[in-house]
């Protein structure tokens, strides 16, 4: 292959920066691994040195991304506009441009290999949205929204540890990646091009990510015009106090706590542990880590559903909250960077089909064409031509 040289270094530099961080790589470790000095890599990323093709070949393989992810992604100014007001979000530090460009190109190529396989991305959200004026109509509105969405998807009042698979199966694309020192829990978009995304930030306990991704369920569902969302743990925090914020954060706070402790199910946990709730002090420190085990989410959630459902007082959760219960799986879990299984189950497909070559399944797969060789043989799959 021809020594090409790009054009555009500026731009080919930013999507390689932007790549390195988001695996968390250090310009000498990206160095090292594509076998270039790290003084190349400064210059690379400052639109300093221009990119070879084999050398472009070697950025994609090492920070897992297709070429098109280098070559085509568009720059704000020609965005979606959804994809440009996430950009643009107060909330989405420089350094959290990363997360935003890995979830735009991987949604990007979920919705092309659905519809290379002619599907219709599972069944569509319903709209669920309300007039809200006073924090009270959010609260009310949000608590509906969730039983509502919870008799359109079967769930019945059972607890949602799998509320990932449930959101695939309803044609929500999700991308989960750690993001330490991020004040980024989670956002997400409504795109004409790829459908409805959620991202979750995994440097954090199990059960605040499954809050996020609630959390931004509520505003896909909830928010008749949503675009895109940012959580943070500020919003987070004000939604559930006293202090002034978005009447949209305060209802899709309200919604992704009703949503995964439903006031019934709730209230006969409480029933068969033999605990009259109305007896002052029953609900203890083991009682509410059982809750928390129960329906897989922090204390400090279970203990604001269990204010606002009037089971304890405000002093009581304050106390309570004092006490500090211990959490089993409240220590940081982060997820290694991964493909979501429903995506990489597509691509397989696709190829089998043979609507893409070996050489696209590992653009889809952010590999480098002798590992998804390898994949082929290992999942004993034809080997089709490149």
């Amino acid at each position: 292959m021809s020594a090409e040289k790009w054009t555009y270094p500026k731009y080919l530099g930013q999507r390689i920066k932007s790549a390195r961080m988001n695996l968390g790589l250090s310009q000498d470790e990206l160095a090292d691994a594509v076998g270039l000095p790290r003084p190349a890599i400064s210059q690379i990323e400052n639109g300093k040195r221009a990119v070879d093709s084999m050398e472009l070949m070697a950025f994609s393989r090492v920070l897992r991304q297709p070429l098109s992810f280098f070559l085509d992604l568009p720059d704000e100014n020609s965005m979606e506009e959804p994809l440009a007001v996430l950009y643009r979000a107060e909330d989405i530090a420089e350094d959290d441009r990363p997360l935003v460009d890995d979830f735009v190109a991987l949604s990007r190529d979920y919705a092309t290999l659905e519809r290379l396989l002619e599907l219709d991305g599972g069944k569509v959200l319903p709209n669920l949205s309300a007039p809200i004026r006073t924090k009270w109509d959010a609260i009310i509105t949000g608590e509906k929204g969730a039983a509502d969405l919870r008799a359109n998807l079967s769930l019945g009042l059972a607890p949602l540890t799998d509320l990932d698979r449930i959101l695939e199966r309803a044609g929500v694309k999700l991308l989960f990646r750690p993001r330490p020192g991020s004040g980024v829990w989670g956002f997400s978009v409504t795109s004409k091009e790829f459908g409805q995304g959620i991202f979750v930030n995994t440097y954090c306990a199990l059960e605040r990510q499954r809050f996020t991704l609630a959390h931004e369920l509520g505003h896909l569902v909830m928010d008749g015009m949503h675009r895109a969302s940012v959580f943070t743990e500020k919003q987070a925090t004000e939604s559930f106090d006293d202090g002034d914020t978005v009447l949209s954060e305060v209802r899709a706070n309200a919604f992704a706590a009703a949503f995964l402790m439903p006031e019934i199910a709730v209230k006969d946990a409480i029933a068969k542990l033999a605990i009259d709730p109305e007896i002052e002090n029953r609900i203890t420190p083991p009682v509410v880590k059982y809750l928390c085990d129960q329906f897989g989410v922090s204390c400090d959630a279970m203990l604001w559903r269990l204010l606002n459902l009037k089971v304890i007082s405000r002093e009581r959760r304050q106390s309570l909250s004092v006490m500090r219960v211990s959490e089993r799986s409240s220590n940081v879990v982060p997820r290694s960077f991964e493909l979501p299984e429903r995506y990489r189950t597509l691509a397989f497909e696709a190829y089998m089909q043979s609507k893409i070559s070996i050489g696209k399944l590992a653009d889809y797969l952010r590999t480098d064409l002798y590992e998804a060789r390898k994949l082929v043989k290992e999942y004993h799959l034809p080997q089709l031509a490149a």
